[in-house]
């Protein structure tokens, strides 16, 4: 079945991260961050089906040099806590053939970078050799700044309203920070379920919690880079255990429905 995913998180220097080291992971390039001197060089990492760094001009996708793109980002922010990037990662469903994954991933970050005139990065990564064979992601990493383009490169403005307050989005009567992530979730669960129906592919995700879905089973919980680490080596982690255990009771209460569902429809 298709699994919905979507989540997202600022890249913090406060967190010892910078938009130039994520974008070379990322994309599996080397990068040198003008701004500490410093090179990041992640080209020998396998797993990165497609890259694309562009902005949208006049309803047209321009490319981008992606290392002029994310010094320019170190570069606007001042500030030793500053995020200098904004990460989106999301679930791709393996029902769906290779080229209309690309699709949906591009049809997907046009939507974004039109919505708030930034800079969009995207990196499509297929599976884990050592994990679920149908884990197809891709990590779409924004700029925090809306940008405009001056002779080919890339120029930072004013901070988008993701990156603004609470307070500061209340007093331009903008929806809160909560509120645009969940409409963003919404958009990417109707962009993909336009592609499964385009497919002849049935299943569909929902961008709603299993408790607003009103559904009986639960969800799984984040792993985390070090216990999904030791996962994938074979060792098993408490929250590997409890994922387990969730996936076997939601597999029981699935199993009980529909046994539920035959009863009625025998009764009848």
């Amino acid at each position: 079945m298709a699994i919905f995913h979507l989540s997202t998180k600022p890249i913090k220097r406060s967190s010892g991260r910078s938009a130039t080291a994520s974008a070379a992971y990322r994309a599996a390039c080397e990068i040198e961050d003008k701004r500490t001197g410093l090179t990041h060089d992640y080209s020998k990492k396998n797993g990165v089906v497609n890259s694309e760094a562009f902005v949208v001009v006049d309803g047209e996708k321009v490319a981008v040099d992606r290392a002029q793109l994310w010094n320019a980002a170190e570069f606007a922010e001042k500030r030793k806590d500053a995020r200098t990037a904004r990460e989106i990662v999301i679930n791709l469903p393996h029902e769906l053939s290779k080229e209309l994954r690309q699709n949906l991933v591009e049809d997907f970050t046009e939507y974004v970078a039109q919505k708030y005139n930034v800079a969009i990065d995207y990196a499509i990564h297929e599976p884990d050799k050592h994990g679920d064979n149908r884990n197809h992601h891709a990590h779409i990493l924004m700029t925090t700044r809306d940008v405009t383009l001056k002779n080919g490169s890339v120029e930072l403005g004013k901070k988008t309203s993701l990156e603004l307050s609470n307070t500061k989005l209340k007093t331009l009567d903008m929806p809160k920070t909560q509120e645009q992530i969940v409409s963003l979730r919404e958009s990417w669960a109707t962009m993909t379920n336009d592609y499964l129906s385009f497919a002849n592919v049935d299943a569909r995700i929902d961008h709603r919690s299993f408790e607003e879905q009103e559904l009986s089973i639960k969800p799984t919980i984040k792993l985390g880079w070090e216990a999904s680490a030791l996962e994938r080596s074979g060792i098993a982690t408490d929250r590997g255990d409890f994922n387990r255990a969730i996936r076997a009771d939601n597999l029981q209460i699935v199993n009980l429905e529909n046994e539920i569902v035959d009863l009625r429809q025998a009764l009848k």
